[in-house]
Parts: structure tokens; C-alpha cells; sequence
């Protein structure tokens, strides 16, 4: 046989011999997974694989014992003895070889290898990696039992049938998740957390950040960046994208500035996919890690899952947060979702993990993008569990989500002086989401939108518990339920022992969360379908057991007043008699409106289309109106604005004014807190020298003021107040060259910050925009000044260099303060050369500012023109015209002592070297002799 078949073709001869058929009138062509996973050997690893007719249920695989699902209809099973009801389902039934150990895209790849060919691969083992046989280890993970390896193709079969051998993986590389940098902290309710606690601003707190490193060099960044032995050695424009929504100072204006602004940045390299060492965190005090980046579709419980969950469950108050992905439009190629587009197509098995928070991206108008990466996740688990905005991608999303998460540990710190455990900021962030969409989690959206000021006020109304459980045993915790409540909302999380690569379920310690009122109804968490179909999986939630998430989350409509019981029941803890466990809750009271967006106090910038939120349990429709005279008068906005869809479009007059807004229905009405209105004011440089700068910028309606910013150290400060709309400023005064101006109402408080510029960057200098000297068709020559401003400028004088002197052409009187700043002089020199012109600008103080040098050359009537004759050190040519020329210089015996082409319109002869005497310079063209001119070379 040729040694270079495919192993393909040898699954495919010697599986024809080893099919069991489960009838024997029965026969069907052998698929591609079955060509993977079926066993071609006398070795089979004792499993079965079973293809069914339809998907068998979670029931029937549980009852085989399930290892792994391969398709719907294809699953890798411990026993395969099937009644004959079950067995009417039952298509095939294959001894299963090793390759179920394996990622499917690793089989994938092994399946198109040849049997002399090598293949690098990551290996989770038992026991040590110096026990590992038919592979050659070559670099393994320090804290976890993970190596890269390289394996021959001819022992494949021998190296996964190894006890030792766990899990098999591809090398894969780590890619960000596309962002459009697109900030918009209002969809979050961002804004209105920094109005109502203006504290909590992530002080003295390190933020993680797992890709490659950030611009430090950037304002809204500087001092951020702590000293870290896994920075990436490359700067990404995403990283800095990242770290600015995580944490930006705002110096380049509104959009620059970050959730937690006082917060620290530690850079770790993503392309070690495993999480970073534990040590890292404690040493820099880091309880938070983002990663917005992905690999592929990986539908699978692997390597790095394990190790996410095995580190948060070890350090406990350690949160990763990562984005879903922006694969939203694919589908699955394995697993139990294989073929189902729009579903399980998380990008990366990191994000397959327990204890980690994912997050998927929404727009303004409340929607999941089409190209956020949806769940369930392998096993049927809700993911993601959050969505944030992200317009453009997950990536942003997720950034939000742990610079928000920096200010919820913020302010638990503050209440209870610890860091909470990862698993309560789960809970408090899921709990306080805002549900959308369909009533329930769904896997689109997971438990909702993030919240952030109902977050933080979970915290401040210390409406949290964390207690444990044995097994067999259940927690009671009293909440009362106040009067008026529109709905109770109680989640349940836990960190769960990692559990081990490839399982069917990752669930290791199963708590149920329920919840009894004082009349007698029990309550029982929101529930997702896991069939694999799609109108199942887009099934509406409903109320059962969970035996799949780590997160379970109860709510009630019109709750009964008084106390309910929370029950926490620990149904089987598989590691452990103890798991610890975190419970928060909220109660929306029936009557409450709220304004989410704009907050008291908010900058809105004049002429945006924004949308207004509002958090409310109304229902019906309203009125949406502005005013801009505290409430005199009411300009209407929309109406008939259904409540329960908790924004509008607005285009905010243009205007620099306070503001309120009123939501009206048919019996009340809700008016919000003042908000400001006004225009970024974007700043021209006049001109820029060495001691003074000096800007301007158009004037704003009511302003009585302006105050101009700098940046000081890491921060915007402010520097001066002016009240005119062109300021002169001594550079001493500025700390540096970054400058903001902020518009000061009549009434007396500040508008909206401006976009910071570095006046260095205009192209703007001393007193000249552009000097330029051009020669027309008549050979006169235009010299033309442009002039940044015409501030301080008495007089403006045009000079000609003559000899070794500039003498003055002509001037012109400067109008104080006149608009044109350009002025031109038409010079006719008469004959041919080059000529040398200049600038000069007469002060109201006296001095005299000199423009840069401009040259022209000019032939009249002629081709060439050699000059200056006689000559010491140099010749200079000008041609009118560039064609197939040689210049040749010789001397008056006809000996050739210079040639060389012709090649550029002005060209410069050293005649260092030369003797003293008569020269003749000659130029050809071709063979032709076309110009001819006699020069003197003096001594030096």
C-alpha cells in the first residue's frame, strides 16, 4: 500500500469492517464523523459512538453516560444497550476510537495529515508531563497540567489512547475582537453613576488588561500604565481603545474618558491563552481582568476553561470578564448545536468557562447586533450573561463591563472594607440588569442590559447575603417585601470547581435557588430550553430546576408584601461537602420613574441626537416634552412614547442653556433633574512662537466667559479666564502644549468641555501660515504672505536679496484688526538667475520678524543659464527644459576635466580641484551640441 494515503482513507477501509449495524436491512452511508471518531484499530477505547436518527435528549445520553456530543445525532456514550423503544433511534453503533479526546478542528486537521508528517499540539495530562509517551514535550504551563507537544502522525492512535493523555488541542493564536471606538456611557447608565457618586472613580485600583500593550504615550492614558514582566512587546490602537474605556482620564474631550478615570492599567500578553499566574494578580493587586479578544468558534469545554475556572475558584475575588465575540452569524461545526445558525458560537473555549463573566454587545435602540456572539454555550448554559453597549463589537462591551465592575468592588470596599468574592459582583451586575427583549434571560442578551447606578445601589442598600451550604442542606434568608412593589428580583451565584477537559456538563456542585412568600407560593428560577433546534432555543424562558448554570435568577411580578424566603438547596456538591454561595436583590417599586439619561448635572452636547432613558414599570404611553425656562413653557418632543421601551430619539436644540424634560401620560407626569446644554467650542491657533501663542474661537451665546484648560501633569487644569473670543498667552504660562476651552454661562456655571488640541500640531507658526514666491509665464515673479493673524503686525515688507544684502521691494500698512490676512507683491527682476526672496514683518512694539528664504529661478529668452562667472568653489545651471543632456567642462587644450548628465532643472558644479584659467562648458544633447559657454575659474 502507498505509505502516503491519508489517514482519512485508512479510517475509511478499515471501518467498513468494524460497523456494527443495529439492523441488519439497515444501511447507510458512513459519514464524515463517523470517519473521524469511529475506531479503525484492535484497540478501541471502550467508548461507543452512536448516531441517532434525531437528537435522543438530555435524559437518554445522561442515562448512557454521556462523554461528549459530537453533532445532535452523534454522541460518544460509556454504554450502549438500548431497549427497543430507545433503540428505534438508533441508527449505527461504532466502537469509538481516542479521537473524542480531541477538539474537533484538531481532528479536523489530523484527518487531512499524512502518516509521516508531525503535528504541534496542546496536551492537558494527569499526573506529569515526564509520563507522557509517543510525543516529544516541548514547553509546559508552570501552574497548570498543560504542555505543548509534537506528535508523528504513524503514533497517533497510540498517543490519545495514553490514560495520561486528557485532552488534545490545536495551537491556536489569539485575535481582537473588531472595535470601532464609539463610546456612549449613557446606554449603561454610566453617566448617571458618575453624577449621584462622584467618588467612586476606581481609586487606588489596578485593572487587568490581556492583550497587547497600550499607547502610555496617549493624554486620556498618561501614568496609567503599572510596570508588568507580561507586557507584549507591540503597541495595538485597540488596546489603547480598551484601556480608555476601562479607565481614560477625558483630557481629549468627553469621549476619552473612561468609567473608573482614577484607576491603575496592568498590560499581559493574550497570546498565552492560558490565564496568567497567580501571582501576578496578588503582587499587583488586580481582582479584575479584561479580555476583548477571541480565537475561533470553540464549542468545547478545554484546556484554558479549566484553568479560568480552577484560578477563579482559587483566588475567589478574582473577576475575568470577556467579550462574547463578533461571530453572532455563524454556526457551530460540533457539538450538540452543530449546523445551528446564530447560536453557541462563543470565540474561544475561554469563554466556555463557569466562573467568568461574558458579555455580548447592543446597540442604542436596545438590540443585539447581528454579529454578537450568542449561546448557549456548550452544555446548554446561559451565555452570555450580560450585554453592554457595543455598536461596532463585543469588544467595547466588555471593556465597559470591568470598568464598571472596578467601581462596583469600589464601592463594596467602601460599605464592608473587602473585596467582594467574584462570584457576588456576578450576582450584583446580573440582578441589577435591566431585562429586555423577551421577559426572562434569554441567549441573545442573557440576563439583560448592564445597570450600573442600580448596581452600586445594590450595594449601598445592602441588599446582598453570601453564606454556605452542605450537601443535603439548605440556607433560608428572610427578605422583606415592601408595599407597592412592581417586581422581585433574586439571583443566586456560586464559583464552581473547575471540572475536567472535554465533559459533557461542566456543572460540578448543583445549588437550587427558590423562593416561598408568606401566602404559599414558591417561586423556581428562570429556565432556557437546551434543545437543538432554533425555535426552541428562541423559546420564551420558563420556571423549572437548574442543573446547568452557576447563576440562577428568580423574579416576581406584584410580589406579596412581607417576607419571602430565599431558599438555597444543595442538591449534590460533586467536590467538596461545602460551596460557599452570593445572593443579591432588588425591589422596583410600582410607581417609580426614573431618568436614567440625561443625569442631574449632565453635559449634552448642543445639536447631538441622543436617546433618552428612562427605568420604569409603567406601562401605556407618553408624552416626551423639553424645556428650556425651568418649566414655563414645554416644547413637545414625541408622543405617544411606549414607557415600557425605555428610551427616545432626541435632537437637542442648539443652544447653551440649562434644561428639563417631562414624561407625561393621561393622569401624571415626570419631570427630570436640570441638565446643561451647550456646543463644544473647537479653537483655531493664530500663531505659534517660541514665547506666546495665540488662539481664538467663535463666540457662544450667553457666555460671559471662557476658561481655558491645559494639561498638568496627568489631567486637564484650568489656566486662565478670558472674556474675549481671541486670547494672547505666554507660553510660560502652559505646562504643555495641550489646550481646552470651556464656555462659562451668564448664569455662571460651565458648559461642555472641548476637544483638547496640541497647538504644536496645527501647522500653524510665528506669525506666517505661508511665504511663497512664484514665477508666471511673463517671468515676473508673485510673492505671496499669508499670515496666521494680523494681531501685533504694524507693517509687512518684501525684500530681494542682492549681493549679500535683502533690500526692501515694496511694504504695506496692516489694518488693525482686519480680516485678510494675505497680501502678494509682484517682483519683475528683468533677467536671468536665481533670486532669493523674504519677509519681513514691522511689530506695534518695534521688532522685526523675518520669513523663511524663497528662491526662483528665472530664464529669459534661453535655455541655460551658467552663472556666476568668473567662479571660485561652484557653477550653478538653469534649464528651462530636462531631455538626453551631457555636460561636459574642458579646459583651453581641449582636455575634458568634467562630465557628467543632466538631470535636474538646477544643478550645482564643485570645481574644487580645478586650476585657476579658462574653461569652456559644453552641453549636448544626444550627439548635438545646444549650448556653449566660456567660464573663469579663479583661486579660491
Amino acid at each position: 500500500m502507498n505509505a502516503r494515503i491519508p489517514i482519512l482513507c485508512l479510517f475509511l477501509l478499515i471501518n467498513l469492517f468494524n460497523t456494527y449495524d443495529v439492523s441488519a436491512q439497515e444501511r447507510t452511508s458512513t459519514d464524515s464523523i463517523v470517519l473521524r471518531y469511529a475506531d479503525t484499530t484492535a484497540s478501541p477505547s471502550g467508548y461507543f459512538l452512536v448516531k441517532f436518527d434525531v437528537f435522543p435528549g438530555d435524559a437518554l445520553l445522561q442515562q448512557h453516560g454521556l462523554t461528549r456530543s459530537l453533532s445532535p445525532q452523534h454522541h460518544i456514550l460509556q454504554q450502549a444497550q438500548f431497549d427497543s423503544v430507545e433503540a428505534k433511534h438508533v441508527v449505527k453503533i461504532y466502537p469509538a476510537n481516542h479521537n473524542w479526546k480531541c477538539s474537533d478542528a484538531l481532528v479536523r486537521d489530523v484527518s487531512t495529515l499524512q502518516l509521516q508528517d508531525s503535528l504541534l499540539v496542546q496536551v492537558s495530562f494527569n499526573n506529569t508531563v515526564n509520563t507522557l509517551r509517543y510525543c516529544r514535550p516541548l514547553s509546559a504551563a508552570s501552574s497548570y497540567p498543560v504542555v505543548i507537544a509534537a506528535v508523528k502522525m504513524r503514533d497517533w492512535a497510540l498517543f490519545t489512547a495514553q490514560h495520561n493523555v486528557r485532552f488534545v488541542d490545536r495551537l491556536r493564536t489569539a485575535r481582537t475582537e473588531v472595535a470601532i471606538f464609539n463610546a456612549l456611557p449613557s446606554v449603561d447608565y454610566i453617566n448617571a453613576l458618575h453624577q449621584q457618586y462622584p467618588t467612586l472613580q476606581g481609586d487606588k485600583h489596578t485593572v487587568g488588561l490581556k492583550e497587547e500593550w497600550f499607547d502610555t504615550t496617549d493624554i486620556d492614558l498618561l501614568g496609567k500604565a503599572v510596570p508588568s514582566p507580561l507586557a507584549a512587546n507591540t503597541v495595538n490602537p485597540h488596546a489603547t481603545m480598551m484601556a480608555t474605556l476601562i479607565a481614560g482620564f477625558g483630557n481629549t474631550g468627553p469621549s476619552g474618558k473612561g468609567v473608573a478615570v482614577k484607576a491603575k492599567l496592568s498590560s499581559s500578553d493574550y497570546q498565552r491563552l492560558l490565564p496568567d499566574e497567580n501571582n501576578y494578580f496578588k503582587n499587583a493587586g488586580i481582582t479584575v481582568q479584561n479580555h476583548s479578544y477571541g480565537t475561533s468558534l470553540e464549542n468545547y469545554y478545554g484546556a484554558e476553561a479549566v484553568a479560568y475556572d480552577q484560578q477563579i475558584y482559587t483566588l475567589d475575588t478574582l473577576l475575568h470578564i470577556f467579550s462574547s465575540g463578533n461571530i453572532g452569524n455563524t454556526a457551530p461545526t460540533d457539538g450538540t448545536y452543530r449546523g445551528l445558525a446564530g447560536y453557541a458560537n462563543l470565540s474561544g473555549t475561554f469563554k466556555q468557562a463557569k466562573n467568568v463573566l461574558v458579555v455580548g454587545g447592543i446597540d442604542t435602540g436596545y438590540n443585539v447586533p447581528l454579529l454578537s456572539s450568542k449561546g448557549p454555550a456548550f452544555d446548554g448554559r446561559i451565555y452570555p450573561q450580560l450585554v453592554a453597549y457595543g455598536q461596532a463589537g463585543t469588544s467595547d462591551a466588555a471593556a465597559t463591563t470591568t470598568g464598571i465592575t472596578t467601581l462596583v468592588q469600589e464601592a463594596f470596599q467602601q460599605e464592608y472594607s473587602v473585596t467582594p468574592a467574584a462570584a457576588m459582583v456576578k450576582a450584583i451586575l446580573v440582578n441589577s440588569a435591566d431585562d429586555i427583549n423577551t421577559p426572562g434571560p434569554d441567549y441573545s442578551s442573557g440576563y439583560g442590559l448592564l445597570n450600573a447606578i442600580a448596581a452600586v445601589r445594590t450595594i449601598k442598600d445592602k441588599r446582598l447575603f453570601s453564606g454556605e451550604v452542605t450537601t443535603g442542606n439548605t440556607a433560608v434568608i428572610p427578605v422583606n417585601v415592601p408595599s407597592n412593589t412592581a417586581r422581585l428580583k433574586i439571583t443566586l451565584s456560586w464559583n464552581d470547581p473547575a471540572a475536567t477537559e472535554n465533559v459533557s456538563k461542566a456543572l460540578l456542585n448543583d445549588l437550587d435557588l427558590s423562593v416561598t412568600d408568606n401566602v404559599g407560593n414558591s417561586y423556581l428560577p428562570w429556565l432556557l430550553s437546551t434543545f437543538p433546534a432554533a425555535d426552541s432555543l428562541t423559546a420564551p424562558a420558563r420556571r423549572g430546576r437548574d442543573s446547568l448554570n452557576n447563576l440562577e435568577q428568580v423574579s416576581i411580578e406584584l410580589p406579596a408584601v412581607g417576607t419571602v424566603n430565599i431558599r438555597v438547596h444543595a442538591r449534590q456538591l460533586s467536590s467538596g461537602t461545602i460551596q460557599r454561595f452570593h445572593i443579591a436583590w432588588q425591589a422596583i417599586p410600582l410607581s417609580s420613574f426614573e431618568w436614567q439619561y440625561p443625569a442631574a448635572g449632565e453635559q449634552l452636547s448642543a445639536g447631538d441626537n441622543i436617546a433618552v432613558r428612562w427605568r420604569t414599570p409603567h406601562t401605556g404611553n407618553g408624552t416626551l416634552s423639553f424645556s428650556a425656562d425651568s418649566g414655563l413653557t414645554w416644547i413637545p418632543i414625541a408622543a405617544d412614547i411606549p414607557l415600557a421601551g425605555a428610551n427616545s430619539r432626541w435632537n437637542i436644540p442648539g443652544i447653551f442653556s440649562k434644561g428639563l424634560l417631562r414624561m407625561s401620560t393621561a393622569d401624571t407626569s415626570w419631570t427630570s433633574n436640570y441638565f446643561n446644554i451647550s456646543a463644544p467650542i473647537a479653537i483655531n491657533v493664530g500663531y505659534n512662537c517660541p514665547d506666546t501663542l495665540q488662539i481664538n474661537w467663535k463666540g457662544v451665546d450667553h457666555a460671559s466667559a471662557y476658561e481655558i484648560y491645559t494639561l498638568k501633569g496627568q489631567v486637564l487644569s484650568p489656566v486662565t479666564t478670558t472674556t474675549d473670543t481671541i486670547l494672547l498667552i505666554s507660553k510660560a504660562q502652559l505646562s504643555s502644549p495641550y489646550i481646552s476651552v470651556v464656555p462659562v454661562h451668564k448664569d455662571g456655571w460651565a458648559g461642555l468641555q472641548g476637544p483638547t488640541y496640541n497647538y504644536e500640531q496645527q501647522g500653524v507658526y510665528c506669525f506666517f501660515r505661508q511665504v511663497l514666491a512664484d514665477v508666471l509665464a511673463d517671468n515676473s515673479v508673485d510673492i505671496t504672505v499669508v499670515l496666521n493673524a494680523g494681531y501685533k503686525v504694524k507693517k509687512i515688507y518684501w525684500e530681494r536679496l542682492q549681493g549679500s544684502d535683502f533690500i526692501t521691494l515694496s511694504s504695506l500698512d496692516i489694518i488693525p484688526d482686519g480680516q485678510d490676512n494675505m497680501a502678494l507683491y509682484k517682483d519683475h527682476p528683468g533677467h536671468s538667475g536665481i533670486f532669493y526672496y523674504r519677509v519681513r514683518l514691522e511689530l506695534t512694539d518695534g521688532r522685526s520678524i523675518y520669513s523663511d528664504v524663497q528662491s526662483v529661478q528665472i530664464l529669459i529668452n534661453q535655455d541655460f543659464h551658467l552663472f556666476p562667472v568668473p567662479a571660485s568653489q561652484q557653477l550653478t545651471l538653469l534649464s528651462s527644459r530636462l531631455g538626453d543632456f551631457q555636460i561636459r567642462f574642458t579646459d583651453m587644450n581641449g582636455r575634458t576635466v568634467f562630465t557628467r548628465p543632466l538631470t535636474q532643472m538646477r544643478e550645482t558644479y564643485s570645481l574644487k580641484g580645478m586650476a585657476a584659467g579658462v574653461y569652456i562648458c559644453v552641453i549636448y544633447e544626444g550627439k548635438q551640441k545646444i549650448f556653449t559657454k566660456r567660464f573663469v575659474k579663479i583661486t579660491d
